[in-house]
C-alpha cells in the first residue's frame, strides 16, 4: 500500500500545501497564487489543498498523515503553557502578547487543530474522516527541511526564525540521517522579530518588506549614533557567543504606532515611524543598514562558535530569516566557511514541504531528494494556451522555437512576460513566471521598475546565468540555482550586463543548468547567440502588491495592465507592438 503525506502550513501568514511519496515532493503551492491575494492572511489553504490532491492523482482519504510543523503534544500538556508564564514571571507582559499567548495555546491543542483542519475540509470533501495529524517541532522541521534537502553529508544548521514553539534561533549539528540542536535561543530573544519591528518602523509591513529593508540597507552607512542606539534594543550575551533582546523596546509596553515595537523604541530615536507614503531619507538609509549589520554581526557570532564546536564549516539555513540574501551572502564570504545551502523555502510557507518530508522520513525511512528545482506548481496545457487565447479574442502567433522569437525580441529591447511549465514554488521567479529584459542597458532596469513593477528605487534586479558562465562573472560563488545568495560581481560582468548589479557590487543569482531548465537555458544560449552575454534580468511575473501569476489568466492581466511589450505564454506569443494599439500620438 502507498504513503502518501500531506504538508500543510495554516498559519495566519502564507498557508500552504505540499504532497509527498516516498520521499519525493511531488506538488506544492501556496494559497496567495490561487485567490490572488498576497501572503493570503487569514485563509486556509483549500485551493492548494485541492490542487495538490489533483496532481499526485489522489484523495484526502488516500493520505497516510497530515504533517504540521508545530509541537501540537507540548501545547496540549502544559509544556508552552509553562513556558509562557515563565516569560510573564521574567518581564513585565502587556496585554497583546497575553492575547497571543492565549491565541497559540488555544489553536495548537490537538484536538482544536485537528477539529480545525476537519471543518475546513469538510465544505469541499464532505464528512470524511480527516486524516491523523502528524505534529513535528517547529525549528525541527525548518533544520529537517534544509539539512536533508542540501547536497551535504554534514553541516552546521541555524534556523532563524520570529518564533516557533519556544525558540527563536537554534544551531543544529547535522550528519548522516542525525539532526541534533547544540544551542537554543527561546523567546523574546528573536531575530526574527527585531527586524520585522524596524521593517514597520521604516515604514513597510511585517512579514512582507523585509527584503526591502534589506535592499535599502546597501545605500546606507555605517551612523555611529544609530549603532550606539541600537546597542540597547540587542547586544551580545555574557557568555560571548549569544545575543541579547530588550523586548521593552519590541514587544512589553505601549504600542501606539504599531504592534511590532513600543513606543519606547520611538523615544530611543526621537523620530516618528516613516509613514508608508513618506520619502526615503538618508537617516532611514541609515537606520537600514544598522538594522542588517546587527542581524549579520549576530548571526556570525553563533556560526563561528558552532564550528569550533563541531568542525564542521558546511553551513545550512532554515527559517524566514534565511530568505535575507545579504546575510546568506555574509556567511559565505566569511573564511572558515566552506561552502552554504540556504533552502529557498525556508520560510514557514515551505515548513508544509519540510513536515511532509520529515514525516514520511520518520514513517518510512525514505530520505528526501536532493533539491534541485522547485517547478513544483501548477501548468497550463498548450491546448489550454490556445483555446483560451481564442476564447478571449486576443491575436497571437504560434511560435516554431519560442526561445529564437524571444532573444530576438529581448535584443531590440523588449520586456517579456514569460510564462512557461509548472509554476516554481516561494518567492523568487525562476525561469517558469518571470519577465525578462535585456540586461546589458540600466535603462532596461529603469523601465521594468517604473512602468512594470511599479516598485521601489533601491530594489535590485537579478540575473539568471547558464552554469558554464559562473566562472567568467564571479570570482567566488557556489551552486546557486534559486536566488537564495548573492556574490560579488566582477568587472565584466559590471560592463556585460550592468542592470543587474547592485549598488554594493553584488548580484543575487540563479544558475540555470541545462538538465534542470532546458527550455530557459535554451532561451539564454540563444540571447547569447546573439549578444555575447549568457545572462538575462529576470524578476517575478507580478506588480507591486500582487502574487506572482498562477495561471494564464493572472498573466493576460498583468500583460495588459503592465508596460510589458510581449507575452511568451507556452509556444505563443502575444506582441502589443504588432497591434493596432493607440501610442497617444495623432496623426492626419
Amino acid at each position: 500500500m502507498q504513503e502518501i503525506f500531506l504538508g500543510v502550513n495554516s498559519e495566519p501568514v502564507d498557508p500552504s500545501v505540499a504532497i509527498v511519496k516516498d520521499g519525493k515532493v511531488l506538488a506544492y503551492a501556496e494559497e496567495e497564487r490561487f485567490i490572488r491575494n498576497k501572503h493570503a492572511n487569514g485563509v486556509y489553504p483549500i485551493h492548494a489543498l485541492e490542487y495538490c490532491l489533483d496532481f499526485a492523482g489522489v484523495s484526502i482519504r488516500d493520505i497516510t498523515n497530515v504533517a504540521v510543523a508545530w509541537n501540537l503534544p507540548h501545547y496540549t500538556d502544559g509544556t508552552i503553557k509553562s513556558f509562557y508564564e515563565s516569560l510573564r514571571n521574567k518581564w513585565p507582559v502587556d496585554s497583546n502578547t497575553l492575547s497571543w499567548q492565549s491565541r497559540m495555546l488555544q489553536f495548537h491543542d490537538c484536538e482544536y487543530h485537528h477539529n480545525f483542519h476537519r471543518s475546513n475540509c469538510r465544505r469541499v470533501f464532505g464528512d470524511i474522516n480527516f486524516p491523523p495529524l502528524y505534529p513535528l517541532p517547529h525549528h525541527y522541521v525548518h533544520a529537517f527541511h534544509s539539512f536533508m534537502q542540501s547536497r551535504f553529508e554534514k553541516a552546521v544548521c541555524i534556523t532563524i526564525d520570529g518564533s516557533g514553539d519556544k525558540h527563536c534561533t537554534v544551531i543544529w549539528h547535522c550528519e548522516g540521517n542525525r539532526i541534533q540542536p547544540i544551542r537554543e535561543i527561546f523567546m523574546p530573544h528573536s531575530l526574527g522579530w527585531f527586524y520585522a519591528a524596524f521593517t514597520e518602523y521604516l515604514g513597510f509591513r511585517a512579514y512582507d518588506g523585509e527584503y526591502k529593508v534589506m535592499g535599502l540597507a546597501a545605500y546606507g552607512r555605517p551612523d555611529s549614533e544609530i549603532l550606539s542606539r541600537m546597542k540597547q534594543i540587542i547586544y551580545p550575551a555574557d557568555d560571548g557567543v549569544e545575543y541579547l533582546l530588550d523586548p521593552s523596546y519590541i514587544y512589553y509596553g505601549p504600542h501606539t504606532y504599531s504592534n511590532r515595537f513600543t513606543d519606547k523604541m520611538v523615544e530611543l530615536f526621537g523620530r516618528k515611524p516613516r509613514l508608508h507614503a513618506e520619502k526615503i531619507t538618508e537617516w532611514h538609509e541609515d537606520l537600514a543598514f544598522a538594522v542588517q549589520k546587527k542581524l549579520e554581526d549576530f548571526v556570525e557570532r553563533l556560526i563561528l562558535w558552532a564550528i569550533r564546536e563541531t568542525g564542521v564549516n558546511n553551513i545550512c539555513i532554515g527559517g524566514g530569516v534565511g530568505l535575507n540574501i545579504k546575510m546568506n551572502s555574509r556567511i559565505f564570504q566569511l573564511p572558515d566557511i566552506s561552502d552554504v545551502f540556504a533552502h529557498p523555502l525556508c520560510n514557514d510557507a515551505g515548513t508544509a514541504v519540510g513536515a511532509a518530508l520529515a514525516a514520511c522520513f520518520q514513517t518510512t525511512n525514505k530520505r528526501p531528494e536532493i533539491l534541485s528545482t522547485l517547478a513544483l506548481g501548477p501548468d497550463e496545457s498548450d491546448d489550454k494556451i490556445e483555446n483560451t487565447l481564442k476564447r478571449v479574442n486576443i491575436k497571437y502567433e504560434k511560435s516554431i522555437d519560442i526561445c529564437e522569437a524571444v532573444a530576438e525580441e529581448l535584443v531590440n529591447g523588449r520586456i517579456i512576460g514569460w510564462f512557461q511549465g509548472r509554476m516554481e514554488a516561494g518567492p523568487r521567479a525562476l525561469g517558469q513566471r518571470s519577465i525578462l529584459a535585456d540586461p546589458r542597458y540600466v535603462e532596461n532596469r529603469d523601465k521594468v521598475n517604473a512602468i512594470i513593477k511599479f516598485r521601489e528605487y533601491w530594489r535590485p534586479f537579478c540575473p539568471s546565468v547558464t552554469e558554464e558562465a559562473m566562472n567568467k562573472y564571479f570570482e567566488e560563488y557556489t551552486e546557486s540555482p534559486f536566488m537564495i545568495v548573492s556574490f560579488k560581481a566582477n568587472d565584466r560582468l559590471k560592463s556585460d550586463a550592468p542592470a543587474i548589479v547592485h549598488i554594493d557590487g553584488t548580484s543575487r543569482v540563479q544558475m540555470v543548468k541545462k538538465d534542470v531548465l532546458p527550455l530557459y537555458y535554451k532561451l539564454i544560449t540563444a540571447f547569447e547567440k546573439r549578444t555575447g552575454v549568457p545572462v538575462l534580468l529576470n524578476t517575478s511575473f507580478n506588480i507591486k502588491g500582487e502574487p506572482i501569476v498562477c495561471t494564464i489568466q493572472d498573466a493576460l492581466r498583468t500583460f495588459w495592465s503592465t508596460g510589458l511589450d510581449v507575452l511568451a505564454i507556452g509556444n505563443c506569443l502575444i506582441n502589443k507592438h504588432k497591434m493596432n494599439i493607440y501610442d497617444g500620438s495623432l496623426s492626419c
